[in-house]
């Protein structure tokens, strides 16, 4: 694979998209898809996203001066999401961004079901783009502009612009932040909201660590009981909503925020996540409870309190609550074949050892032993019958013989053709209608006795005469072959 000749030095928090684009102005190339087969070898369709895919092929061409792991952190908003989705997932991602087939990233993320997706832009602030020009010489693409829920830049707490690429093209334009007219992401620019959640994002950003270290801990958990929202270890719902109505209608008024301000049922699962979490809604949660960006960063799990002197006691409680989670573990996994949250012990794992839970269900899924509801043997074995008595039917009715075809047997069923959609439910029937088909050497055979006997035909007849009152045009059956059964009929 060809090396490049030269890249551009990356700026602080530029994206990806952004240093294609300015590859593509130093290069002079004419259009983006040179510039795509120079920097990924290929025709990528993912540059301009937030998750980029063809990395390793980028990698590569820079001779890993920048591994694909240091692509991925330093220029795309991957690590955004690092701590709220499981190691498996963010492998496959990384897999995925480092291949150059991204079908269903952003699905495994959640962004797709998240609905946010329909109000992405391409966002720049012009303070930033002023500075950018008089630091760096250009303005670049920052990557905490595009983040979903970044309406107002967090470094000059102004309200982002929305660049409209001309002509109805999109980012394959190759422009940078201000290059084309920009719209306000926001109506007004008096979200506290908006402002406390892009802060606290460009630090989930740059730390995805410490976020991880707020999730284990039960961060959001530790706030809801501080405000007294927690009881006897239940979820006070009815006082949450309450409380959270009024500051979700003084949201800020963007689109992103729009989207979930009508309602609190997100909060929900936003505190008992069955699926990936979306960075955004957890920020903006934390903005709803009252906190800020200092009170995240200072926040230090339960479990830190016991670290110090009191070395014993610790140990002590460590190994008498190892001895109660151990026989939580046995008697749940020893219950025998019932749903999960049917065996003892069930909610308690789920939570206080929700991990162990989670692995165990995993490798132990139950199985549902359904019985059918529908006899099909007993219906394919009527409909062979049925299907034999058409049979009949058709080789004995009077007249001029008909051939035997799928349509011909149909017809004389009650159910039609209905069974040749399903053959493999009705194998029995299906081969007997396999079985029963005349081909057109059959079929004329019968004919040709029929007008035999019908017309009392012999041996002296002419051919031409005998295909004439057999109703055979064409015919498929041999000369000796009809002598013979002349000569038969005559015999008889």
């Amino acid at each position: 694979m060809e090396s490049l000749l030269f890249f551009p030095q990356p700026l602080p928090d530029e994206s990806l998209y952004s240093l294609a684009v300015r590859y593509h102005r130093l290069a002079a190339n004419n259009s983006y898809r040179l510039t795509s087969q120079e920097l990924f070898g290929t025709y990528s369709r993912t540059c301009g996203s937030i998750l980029p895919c063809c990395l390793g092929a980028l990698s590569q061409r820079l001779e890993e001066v920048y591994s694909v792991e240091e692509l991925i952190e330093r220029f795309t908003l991957l690590p955004l999401y690092r701590p709220f989705v499981n190691d498996a997932v963010y492998s496959a991602a990384c897999i995925a961004m480092t291949g150059s087939y991204g079908t269903g990233l952003k699905m495994s993320l959640g962004i797709t079901a998240s609905r946010f997706l329909k109000h992405t832009s391409f966002r720049y602030c012009d303070s930033c783009v002023r500075e950018d020009t008089l630091n760096y010489g250009a303005a670049y693409w920052h990557r905490i502009h595009q983040a979903i829920g970044t309406c107002i830049c967090p470094h000059h707490r102004e309200g982002l612009l929305a660049m409209t690429f001309p002509d109805g093209a999109d980012w394959r334009r190759m422009l940078l932040p201000s290059e084309e007219r920009g719209t306000p992401v926001m109506e007004s620019l008096d979200g506290a909201a908006a402002a406390a959640v892009a802060e606290m994002q460009l630090w989930g950003l740059e730390h995805p660590r410490d976020v991880q270290v707020l999730l284990k801990g039960n961060f959001l958990r530790c706030r809801l009981d501080k405000m007294r929202f927690v009881k006897s270890g239940r979820l006070r719902e009815r006082m949450l909503r309450a409380f959270l109505a009024p500051r979700l209608l003084c949201s800020a008024r963007a689109a992103e925020f729009e989207e979930i301000a009508h309602s609190s049922d997100w909060v929900l699962r936003v505190l008992r996540p069955r699926g990936v979490v979306q960075p955004f809604k957890f920020y903006f949660l934390c903005w709803l409870l009252g906190l800020s960006l200092e009170q995240l960063k200072l926040f230090r799990p339960k479990a830190t309190l016991y670290i110090g002197d009191r070395t014993g006691g610790h140990d002590a409680v460590k190994a008498a609550k190892e001895v109660c989670i151990e026989a939580h573990r046995s008697a749940f996994s020893s219950s025998g074949n019932l749903k999960c949250h049917e065996k003892p012990g069930y909610m308690w794992l789920y939570r206080h050892d929700r991990e162990w839970l989670a692995q165990y269900v995993a490798a132990h899924p139950f199985v549902r032993l359904r019985e059918a509801s529908i006899d099909w043997k007993g219906r394919d074995s009527a409909l062979a019958q049925e299907l034999l008595i058409a049979k009949n039917k058709l080789l004995s009715a009077e007249g001029k013989p008909k051939k035997l075809t799928r349509a011909a047997l149909c017809r004389l069923i009650a159910n039609d053709h209905c069974f040749l959609k399903v053959p493999h439910h009705f194998p029995l029937s299906i081969a007997l209608v396999d079985e029963s088909l005349e081909s057109i050497h059959d079929h004329q055979v019968r004919k040709i006795r029929w007008a035999v006997q019908r017309y009392a035909l012999d041996e002296r007849s002419a051919m031409s005469v005998v295909y004439r009152f057999a109703g055979i045009r064409v015919s498929q059956v041999p000369e000796i072959e009809l002598q013979t059964l002349l000569l038969l009929w005559s015999a008889a």
